[in-house]
């Protein structure tokens, strides 16, 4: 029977390319988390760190959901989702994608639509 050393086993972890052992993440979206508009913007825009499939993003409003168009629908870092129609008050954006090492990765965006000030 062959044993390892807790040393052999943290060389070999180390030896995996962090490429192989991390997923991809949000780097950030159009408009940001957090934001509050007076004026719906036309589209809404998410960027990865990495290459990623985007396969959903749904719109959550205290009306219900809905499931958001984008471009591209193959892999990329950039995706697009035209006129998303937020509600006044709180939307959530919930998206999914399949990051390039085969897992799946998700989050949402808050964004919050306010009347413009007189």
């Amino acid at each position: 029977m062959t044993r390892f050393s807790l040393a052999t086993i943290a060389a070999l972890a180390l030896s995996v390319p962090a490429s192989v052992q991390a997923h991809t993440a949000l780097r950030s979206s159009s408009p940001a988390s957090g934001s509050v508009l007076t004026q719906l913007p036309s589209t809404l825009t998410i960027t990865f760190l990495e290459s990623a499939s985007l396969t959903s993003l749904t719109l959550v409003t205290a009306a219900g959901e809905r499931q958001m168009p984008f471009t591209p629908t193959g892999s990329a870092l950039i995706f697009v989702s035209p006129k998303p129609g937020f509600a006044p008050g709180r939307n959530e954006i919930r998206w999914r994608a399949l990051s390039r090492d085969g897992h799946v990765v998700e989050g949402s965006i808050i964004v919050v639509m306010r009347a413009p000030r007189p």
